[in-house]
């Protein structure tokens, strides 16, 4: 189910289910859901503490998208360092200021919105409707009830209530738009040539006096890294061993499930669409229904709807081909939509009917009853939910039972393994930054050199490494950090005095060159270098074949006057550019097609709303008093 989220969920709606949903097990442990927890809260705003299960879901969820950007075995080390918990804190005080706000300003969240953004989620869903029942289900899975799941859901909604409010408010003017599209647009002419430290030639090569002083200053550098040697056990539903279900029990489960097999009415229909603004005026909405009624008259007088819909329906979505919207089911649509709609009989027009975004003409062209699949239809799908269920059950029970285990002797793993049937594992000797085998897992690394696990010498509670598969881990060995002989490192410690003798000529060139730039042209300097400047003719900021930083710093450079702008460029400590920019030509706002402009006015429309909403949360903060965990971030 969690991969499911992953896969079908997006925006802020994913953001919080997985957080509210699949942190729990994933962070915790299932062992949390029998002790009571002891917690600090890691900010206080006012008298609301943020608890830091806030705090360790958000870093979860980080987890799992820079997974799903950068791959499953990628380091994550970074985000569990205290800048970027502050960083999540801060985050979480700004969300609780404007929830405080909202609720001062006597906003509600109707349970109409509630529903709106639950029917939305695709995870809760049968046959492209909602179910409740799955929605239910999945809930109880993770550990929530539904009123306590739809109280946080709720509460982020309203936290994001002053925000859209304070969004509604921004506009961006067409000269603006203009303004925007002359920068984006400008295109600069420039030639460029880089050098790099690994150019520079040393006049002597790194002495042994230079290697030896070195070392010794910076002896403790050159130490091998801490190293641990693991046990572990490792619980996979996917390796158990089951009985086949018989026909009988998978004929009982369909009758037990004969609601989830039924197939609900569907009814095929085409519409057209006279759209009306939300917040409209009478006039407006008067003129609208006179045109709805006008098109329905050429409807009734002997014109298909198809052939209006093509012409006139507002609807962009269904308007070429023929105002056609598939197969309906029931809920799918606003309410007087579906009134109207399951209130004729097949071959019939309505009347027009006014839902959510305007008047619709609509035509039911044909009725699919009502209908349950057969036992046969889905018996590999009720095969394969016992097969799931049942190695769920045996994982469940099993993990109880180790951890039951573990708790009794937490500085052992061999009772545990034994009690829960498993077998005892060990991990070669490995580094933080050089892990193997089951420790090449992200949450097994971050666990296995951890206050509990390393320096307790505790076992841990059971990891997920994926869903109903999870290891329980302890350090079986400690190696210490060992200094390292000059012997061994010294062909580290040359290499790293003969790049900073490299670096420092690296500076020196571009400190002289660039005197030489304020006189001289690129292409002569080059020359004499023995090189040849590129050019770069006309190129826009986006440019796909020239490094990203150099075009970054290039569009940083003021115009040049009647002679070319000269600069050397820094990349960074290795690499410097000498830049001649020749031309700054802006873009032309009349030349961008609209869907230029519009892109561009959404852009600047988010960046006012970014900066209202921000200077309105730094508003907050100063009525508020904020305290911040320093030490629980740590």
């Amino acid at each position: 189910m969690l991969q499911a989220m992953r896969e079908k969920f997006s925006g802020w709606v994913l953001i919080l289910i997985v957080g509210l949903l699949a942190v729990p097990f994933a962070l915790f442990g299932i062992n949390n859901y029998f002790q009571a927890q002891v917690e600090n809260y890691v900010a206080k705003v006012g008298d609301e503490e943020i608890e830091p299960r806030s705090l360790q879901d958000r870093l979860e969820q980080q987890r799992i998208q820079m997974r799903q950007m950068l791959g499953e075995d990628t380091p994550l080390d970074f985000l569990n360092t205290e800048e970027n918990k502050r960083r999540i804190v801060d985050a979480l005080v700004d969300e609780e200021l404007l929830v405080q706000d909202a609720r001062a300003a006597g906003v509600e969240v109707p349970a109409s919105k509630l529903q709106e953004v639950l029917l939305a989620v695709d995870s809760f869903k049968s046959n492209g409707t909602f179910d409740p029942d799955l929605y239910r289900a999945f809930l109880r899975n993770r550990g929530y009830s539904t009123g306590a799941f739809e109280a946080l859901l709720a509460r982020d909604i309203l936290g994001r209530e002053i925000s859209s409010r304070l969004g509604g408010s921004s506009f961006v003017s067409e000269a603006e738009v203009d303004a925007y599209l002359k920068v984006f647009n400008q295109t600069r002419t420039f030639s460029h040539l880089r050098i790099g430290s690994a150019e520079q030639i040393l006049a002597e090569p790194v002495s042994e006096d230079a290697i030896t002083k070195r070392f010794e200053e910076k002896k403790t550098d050159y130490t091998t890294p801490e190293q641990i040697v693991l046990e572990y056990v490792e619980l996979n539903a996917a390796e158990f061993q089951i009985e086949a279900a018989t026909d009988e029990a998978l004929r009982e489960s369909y009758e037990r499930q004969a609601n989830r097999f039924v197939v609900p009415e569907q009814r095929l229909a085409s519409h057209v669409l006279v759209e009306v603004a939300t917040g409209a005026d009478a006039e407006v909405q008067k003129a609208a229904l006179a045109e709805a009624e006008k098109l329905l008259a050429e409807i009734r007088g002997g014109r298909s709807l198809a052939d209006v819909a093509k012409e006139h329906s507002d609807d962009l979505g269904s308007k070429a081909t023929g105002g056609d919207l598939g197969w309906i089911e029931k809920g799918a649509n606003d309410a007087a939509f579906d009134d109207a709609l399951f209130a004729l009989k097949a071959g019939e027009i309505s009347e027009p009917v006014l839902g959510s975004n305007g008047y619709h003409i609509i035509e039911l062209r044909e009725v699919r009853a009502e209908n349950r699949k057969q036992f046969e239809e889905v018996r590999s799908e009720l095969l394969a939910s016992f097969e799931s269920t049942e190695r769920e059950r045996i994982y469940n029970e099993r993990a109880g039972q180790l951890l039951d285990a573990i708790h009794r002797d937490p500085q052992s793993l061999k009772g545990p393994a034994e009690a829960a049937g498993l077998t005892l594992k060990t991990t070669e000797a490995f580094a933080k930054n050089a892990a193997t085998g089951i420790a090449l897992n992200p949450q097994v690394l971050e666990e296995a050199f951890g206050e509990m696990v390393l320096d307790r010498g505790q076992t841990s509670d059971l990891i997920d490494i994926t869903p109903n598969h999870a290891v329980a881990i302890r350090v079986l060995e400690r190696i210490a950090p060992k200094q390292r002989e000059l012997a061994e490192v010294r062909a580290q410690v040359e290499a790293e005095l003969k790049l900073e003798a490299q670096r420092e000529l690296l500076n020196a060139q571009a400190t002289d060159l660039e005197k030489r730039l304020a006189t001289e042209a690129l292409d002569t300097i080059a020359t004499a270098l023995g090189k040849t400047a590129e050019k770069a003719e006309a190129v826009v900021r986006t440019a796909a074949n020239l490094d990203p930083n150099l075009l970054t710093e290039v569009f940083k450079l003021p115009r040049p006057g009647a002679a070319p702008l000269r600069r050397v460029i820094r990349l960074n400590d290795d690499e410097k550019v000498l830049v001649e920019l020749s031309s700054v030509v802006d873009g032309d706002p009349k030349t961008a097609e609209q869907a230029a402009r519009d892109g561009a006015k959404a852009q600047l429309l988010s960046q006012w709303q970014a900066t209202e909403s921000s200077a309105y949360v730094k508003a907050l903060r100063q009525g508020v008093e904020i305290e911040i965990a320093e030490d629980r971030l740590r």
